[in-house]
């Protein structure tokens, strides 16, 4: 490699010409300087100019290091001022802003973080559900029942869910649910069953905003129906009631993917909303399919609201139209008490596939609360139009016109220590139960008796209509509730349902008593 050349060996055009570029720049510096009075001449620099590398040769690694413009003068070096121009901006000045928000952690009815003012928090929670069922009927009655699995004992994880949601400045919420015990059937040739996670509430939520109130995105309840809207971890009793699962849960866990729009009005006194949802009959918050929407709504009143809730009278209507998931229906009802995860329970009532490309769906709600006595029910009203049986190959049969089909039911329950059904005016709903004396012990003995609470309930279920012959049930359902704690019940139900289905080997009564062990938070 040639060495670089000294600059006094250079030729003398090229020195000519350097030294015209130094002595401009040197000028500019001096007239861009401010002029100092009686200042003398500054004596000249000693800095000397970098080597210039011969063609084709490397630049050195640090031929001269960068300094700051250290003189404005006439004799400032001119290549200082070139460095300074190309050094990076200095840093800027931190901020006194505090680099993060801090949440405060604390334990009500499960963790919580929250900013001191409330602008953010977070909200980890979840539910675990234990069952263990027994059933008593005849042998012809378990030879005949449908279903993926026998009518016979089992013992099942109804529900087992974890979820985090919470607010994020101040009118943003957010909330996500995932249930692990979804089943569902892989091959129906061979009855091959798999359990797997899936979504249940899954949405975003604007709140607060002007004129319309709440804004949700994403999977949740079609506002429609008192139960439905009632958490699972609120129930009286193990099951919602057989109307609930004929018409409400249609083979999507009572979930699907939408919009709705909701708010409160008269102080509270009432609750209104309406959503435009993607109708589905899959689990997994998802359809493909031209049209197919569901459009459902609610509103609310409480024309008696007094002590804190102690004493209220609720009446509410909700409705829903929808077009059909592929132009097909089916409604099935499953026990109060299943033996397995409920893709594979038995079947009560079943009308099987059918053809239809609408359908509506009317519940007026009726609801009290006196003390410790409270009283629940509903109607459901179901109107499927333009219906048609399966053929063979698939084949559509003659058009039936509209079919109806209904379901009502009744329940009154009553602690005995005391407490009352608590009630939120947000939602139109019942909400969770808390014990006077929460149970507590210790080695030495126990301490509060917790709550106990008795329900009955009777149900009523027809899907026949013209070529639809889904059966007919009546259903009695008895209840005992132990609430240890606000987090944590024992609850035991004991059913009989009396089952008229197409023909008479499935006909008859059928027993069953269950316990579940719940815990949520």
């Amino acid at each position: 490699m040639r060495s670089p050349v000294p600059l006094f060996r250079l030729r003398s055009g090229a020195r000519a010409v350097l030294c015209v570029l130094v002595g401009t720049a040197t000028a500019a510096a001096q007239d861009l300087a401010p002029s100092t009075p009686n200042s003398g001449a500054a004596p000249p620099s000693t800095n000397t100019l970098p080597f210039r590398p011969a063609e084709g040769t490397a630049l050195p690694v640090s031929p001269v290091p960068a300094a700051p413009v250290t003189s404005t003068g006439p004799a400032a070096d001119p290549l200082q001022a070139l460095d300074a121009l190309r050094a990076p901006p200095p840093a800027p000045a931190p901020s006194s802003a505090p680099a993060s928000t801090p949440l405060n952690d604390f334990w009500r009815n499960g963790l919580r973080f929250e900013s001191a003012d409330k602008a953010f928090s977070v909200a980890v929670g979840g539910r675990v559900q234990f069952d263990a069922v027994n059933y008593l009927t005849t042998s012809a009655m378990r030879r005949n029942v449908p279903g993926n699995n026998p009518l016979e004992d089992g013992v099942s994880f109804r529900r087992f869910r974890f979820d985090v949601g919470g607010t994020i400045y101040k009118n943003i919420e957010f909330y996500a649910q995932v249930d692990f015990v979804n089943g569902f059937v892989t091959s129906v040739a061979d009855n091959r069953q798999s359990n797997v996670p899936a979504p249940t509430d899954l949405w975003v939520q604007y709140k607060d905003l002007p004129w319309i109130g709440n804004v949700r995105v994403g999977n949740q309840k079609p506002l429609y129906s008192f139960e439905h809207l009632t958490s699972s971890r609120f129930l009286t009793f193990l099951e919602r009631s057989l109307g609930f699962d004929a018409f409400a849960e249609g083979f999507n866990n009572g979930f699907e993917p939408g919009v709705s729009v909701f708010d409160t009005f008269a102080e509270k006194r009432g609750t209104w909303g309406v959503g435009v949802y993607k109708n589905t009959r899959s689990g997994f918050a998802y359809n493909v399919g031209r049209n197919e929407t569901e459009v459902s709504g609610r509103v609310t009143y409480l024309p008696v609201y007094e002590d804190e809730g102690k004493l209220l009278v609720h009446v509410g209507l909700g409705a829903s139209a929808r077009d059909l998931d592929q132009d097909q229906a089916r409604f099935r009802a499953r026990l109060d008490a299943r033996n397995s995860p409920s893709a594979f329970s038995p079947l009560v009532a079943d009308t099987g596939l059918f053809f239809g490309n609408h359908q509506q769906i009317l519940v007026p709600e009726l609801v009290a609360v006196m003390g410790s006595w409270s009283f629940q029910s509903e109607y459901y009203a179901s109107w499927v139009g333009h219906a048609q049986a399966v053929g063979a190959n698939n084949q559509r049969l003659t058009d039936q016109g509209t079919v109806f089909m209904q379901s009502a039911y009744g329940e009154v329950a009553c602690f005995l220590t005391g407490e009352h059904r608590e009630y939120s005016r947000e939602t139109g709903t019942f909400t969770r139960v808390t014990p006077r004396t929460p149970v507590t012990w210790t080695r030495a003995g126990f301490t509060g008796c917790g709550a106990w609470q008795v329900a009955a309930r009777y149900t009523y279920l027809d899907l026949n209509d013209k070529v639809v012959r889904g059966g007919q049930v009546h259903d009695m359902t008895l209840g005992l509730n132990w609430f240890l704690n606000p987090n944590m019940k024992i609850q035991s139900n004991y059913f009989l349902a009396a089952r008229n289905a197409v023909g008479t080997a499935g006909d008859g009564l059928i027993h069953g008593f269950a316990v579940r062990t719940a815990i949520d938070f």
